[in-house]
């Protein structure tokens, strides 16, 4: 024979599985939390790392990666015009 539980019975595990998985829900929220906390700590440390050493390559004179490419593209700009020159030259020479 199957014996029925009472609906009290039924109502008191509803409340324990529930209670149970919003302590979980609870602790995996926590985890989250600190688990951000410790990444932005790092984020934070190695920014300010980072624009110590650019301070300090300032200071003794480096280039930053933005006027190392103004200085490749001015050098392209001047190797294609001084490349023109030399064909313009060249054709003359030819011609006479």
């Amino acid at each position: 024979m199957i014996k029925k539980l009472k609906p009290e019975d039924d109502d008191q595990r509803m409340a324990d599985a529930m209670h149970m998985s919003s302590q979980e829900i609870w602790q995996a929220g926590l985890h989250a939390f600190a688990k951000a906390q410790e990444e932005g700590g790092k984020m934070f440390s190695m920014q300010v790392f980072e624009e110590r050493v650019l301070r300090a390559l300032s200071a003794i004179g480096v280039p930053t990666a933005a006027e190392v490419a103004q200085l490749q593209a001015r050098v392209d700009e001047l190797s294609a015009q001084l490349a023109a020159l030399q064909a313009s030259h060249a054709e003359r020479s030819s011609a006479r």
